[in-house]
């Protein structure tokens, strides 16, 4: 299915993201035609607060072993906001110019301010 524009910008943001971060991702023809962006209406997300927001799943090998992670970004900024996996959420960190320098874990057990 072909992907809209919006889609489009969602996975060019997150993409540029994970490179900023240089979080390794599976970037074959294959792969990057995988990502798909997923929208999310009003949820209450890992910060405790309610927004919309688009997830872009893709591949991270560990051990050789590719692994599923996901791309959240906010619908309204279009800002990516963090890195999805199993355990919690890395919450990305940006510099005063918009540019991703790392990532802070925010582990779903305890609550978002006390991390």
């Amino acid at each position: 299915m072909e992907k809209t524009e919006k889609e489009k910008e969602v996975i060019k943001t997150a993409l540029k993201v994970l490179d900023q971060l240089k979080f390794q991702y599976g970037n074959s023809e294959e792969e990057l035609e995988f990502m798909d962006a997923m929208y999310h209406d009003k949820e209450k997300m890992y910060d405790g607060k309610e927004w919309s927001y688009y997830t872009v799943d893709f591949f991270h090998n560990v051990f050789d072993i590719p692994k599923m992670y996901y791309c959240i970004v906010d619908a309204e900024t279009m800002i990516m906001k963090g890195i999805g996996e199993d355990l919690g959420v890395q919450e990305v960190i940006y510099n005063k110019d918009g540019k991703a320098t790392g990532t802070k874990f925010i582990s779903p057990s305890f609550p978002y301010d006390k991390q």
